[in-house]
């Protein structure tokens, strides 16, 4: 498929050289009298008209909405404050249950050195997350595609994503208030209560989420296997975040799997439940539920 930017020059030198090929014509008569003219009178020339600049994204998806950026930018602001009151001081909740005594014998890493070292690789995992779907928008579609409808939706997505798991993590760490696994809150000693549920795998799973439902139906890179390998890429990543926090003792294996479940649940519905859902065969709608004798309210759609 020809994009515009590189069909416009050629055509705009077609025209020039057919241009200059008529004054020549011109001026070489007008030298020469007596000879007849080589053709009669042509119609002007009609250039072809530009085809529409194509983008990887449908028609049939709804482009990011006023009212998804309200909700981002509110999202976002609730965060700052959460962050600006600052964690709360004594637990409200401490110890481990179900299976988290076991998977901390199995997993933490004794010698303290060690586990900071897993800490360190955690944090870089973390950090690294948000990367490629920031990739995707500002250099695979921005400048690879030079897709601008296409790096504004993703962009806005990718915003909306992590404004909501952001700050539905930093809720459920000020209402739990869960005391670490290895934090020891004697009177006089720091209390770490940010346990539940684990930030760090939460924002790792948005990312991994994002990725996986932006590549599974937009063919950013061209190739099937590059664009499932990028998927898999990202929730690799977010696996050795989540493995590293338990290996750092960090977390309990609660605070883990709910964080990665939910972060990952935002950044694959966001996209999925707002644009990819809709389309000539597919519908989504907030309607009455039958089953609970229309008294409460059910989403419904086709996929």
């Amino acid at each position: 498929m020809v994009r515009r930017s590189f069909l416009t020059p050629a055509l705009l030198a077609l025209a020039w050289g057919l241009s200059s090929i008529a004054c020549t014509s011109e001026a070489l008569a007008q030298t020469n009298p007596v000879s007849p003219p080589l053709s009669p009178v042509s119609p002007p020339l009609l250039l072809p008209k530009e085809p529409e600049n194509p983008s990887l994204w449908r028609k049939e998806w709804p482009e990011f909405r006023i009212s998804e950026g309200a909700a981002t930018l509110g999202a976002g602001l609730a965060t700052v404050a959460i962050i600006l009151i600052g964690p709360i001081e004594q637990p409200r909740w401490q110890g481990p249950i179900l299976f988290d005594d076991a998977v901390r014998d199995a997993i933490r890493v004794n010698d303290p050195e060690a586990r900071k070292t897993y800490r360190a690789i955690g944090d870089w995992t973390y950090r690294f997350s948000p990367l490629l779907p920031l990739l995707d928008v500002f250099v695979v579609s921005a400048i690879g595609h030079r897709d601008k409808k296409l790096t504004l939706n993703l962009g806005g997505m990718l915003a909306e994503a992590y404004s909501y798991s952001g700050l539905m993590s930093f809720i459920s760490t000020q209402v739990s208030a869960r005391k670490r696994p290895y934090s020891n809150c004697e009177e006089g000693r720091e209390c770490d209560t940010q346990s539940f549920y684990s930030g760090h795998s939460t924002i790792a799973a948005t990312g991994a989420g994002l990725m996986c439902a932006n590549h599974t139906r937009i063919a950013l890179y061209g190739n099937p296997v590059l664009d499932i390998g990028a998927c898999v890429l990202a929730s690799a990543n977010a696996l050795v975040t989540a493995v590293t926090r338990l290996n750092a003792d960090r977390h309990y294996a609660t605070d883990v799997i709910a964080g990665t479940s939910l972060g990952f649940a935002f950044g694959y519905a966001v996209p999925v439940l707002f644009h990819y859902s809709y389309g000539p065969d597919k519908t989504i709608a907030f309607a009455p539920d039958p089953n609970c004798g229309g008294n409460c309210i059910g989403l419904r759609g086709t996929f």
